[in-house]
């Protein structure tokens, strides 16, 4: 009952519009934390001066950062296998070049030049480095084959969930710098 009073009040709260906090400084990023570590430790009936990466291993949480991440490589695979919304799909253009590379099997996005830390927060700019930071394993699930048949666009979502999540659990930190 614990964990579901905690996902109901915090969770949810933390990953409302969370893709808005992509790019979000150190120093905010650290407030959010504190308040999902705190979450963490009050649910496992944990003392405050515990370590929270254990809590949070313990309860499957993401720390914020990679719930951030999580819910933007989320959107890219949605947008990507069904090509919807269209103003989403718009801002994701894949590499191209003048030869036929190895890279084009990569499927990888171009990421624009942008001068300010604010414009490195959009996301036809955070999209593209986050994406093209995961691994190949992960990029190919968009446009490989179903069981369900090519008419379902979201048939390789859960594994894509289920190998995102255990890759983010891996990673040392952020993806995206």
């Amino acid at each position: 009952m614990a964990n579901t009073i905690a996902c109901a009040i915090v969770g949810s709260r933390l990953d409302y519009c969370n893709s808005v906090l992509a790019g979000l400084s150190q120093y905010n990023l650290q407030r959010l934390q504190r308040v999902q570590n705190r979450a963490a430790k009050i649910m496992l009936g944990l003392p405050r001066r515990t370590s929270s990466d254990l809590a949070l291993c313990q309860l499957h949480w993401l720390p914020v950062a990679k719930r951030i991440d999580y819910k933007i490589a989320l959107i890219i695979f949605k947008t990507l296998s069904a090509g919807q919304p269209s103003y989403l799909y718009s801002l994701l253009t894949p590499t191209s070049s003048a030869r036929t590379l190895r890279s084009f099997s990569q499927h990888l996005f171009s990421v624009p030049f942008v001068k300010s830390v604010i414009s490195s927060r959009a996301f036809s700019v955070y999209a593209p480095k986050l994406w093209n930071q995961l691994p190949l394993s992960l990029r190919v699930l968009v446009k490989s084959d179903s069981v369900k048949g090519p008419h379902d666009p979201f048939a390789n979502m859960n594994l894509f969930k289920t190998k995102l999540k255990t890759y983010l659990f891996d990673a040392p930190s952020s993806l995206v710098t």
